[in-house]
């Protein structure tokens, strides 16, 4: 028997509001309840974005994306984004190693979004992926990889929060301090 995946539920500015949510009944999220999505984009010390390619049973199969998922009961925004990343790329980073890119909540999936970024060292690190989650990776230059977003392989709802905060990422990846 597999294991419901459970939630904390919160309001639109982040607080919790004491009940649960499960991912088999996001539909029946009532109005103003929200789950935390994390989304990390991982980059080399050479501006080389991680992609992961989605597993075809999950929607948006067989695209491109970077690493998401949804914090888990308990678990802060933080917390997620490590997880995840370590559960579906295999990439380990510190808290203190992810910066805060935005947040933004969406009525329409009754989600928070914390979007991170990690600057990694590749050479040091361990890629695996995870069954029934990732196919496939690959780095992409940071140009190759915002021409990329634009194409019909890469999952839709990905690029168009990318793309909203375009500049922001180009400040973050391509004008810090190496």
């Amino acid at each position: 028997m597999t294991q419901r995946e459970v939630w904390d539920a919160y309001d639109a500015e982040g607080n919790k509001l004491g009940f649960d949510l499960y991912r088999d009944e996001a539909d029946k999220i009532p109005f103003g309840a929200y789950h935390i999505v994390v989304e990390i984009y991982t980059v080399t010390k050479d501006n080389e974005v991680l992609t992961t390619r989605r597993h075809p049973d999950k929607g948006w199969g067989l695209k491109w994306e970077i690493t998401d998922g949804s914090a888990l009961k308990g678990e802060t925004p933080e917390q997620g984004a490590l997880r995840e990343l370590r559960e579906e790329t295999g990439v380990v980073v510190k808290a203190e190693d992810l910066r805060l890119v935005y947040s933004l909540y969406s009525r329409d999936e009754n989600a928070l979004y914390y979007c991170y970024l990690a600057i990694i060292d590749k050479a040091n690190q361990t890629f695996r992926l995870q069954e029934g989650e990732t196919v496939d990776y690959r780095f992409l230059p940071y140009t190759e990889f915002k021409a990329f977003v634009h194409t019909e392989k890469y999952a839709p709802p990905v690029r168009e929060r990318f793309l909203a905060h375009e500049e922001l990422f180009d400040r973050m990846i391509l004008f810090r301090a190496k």
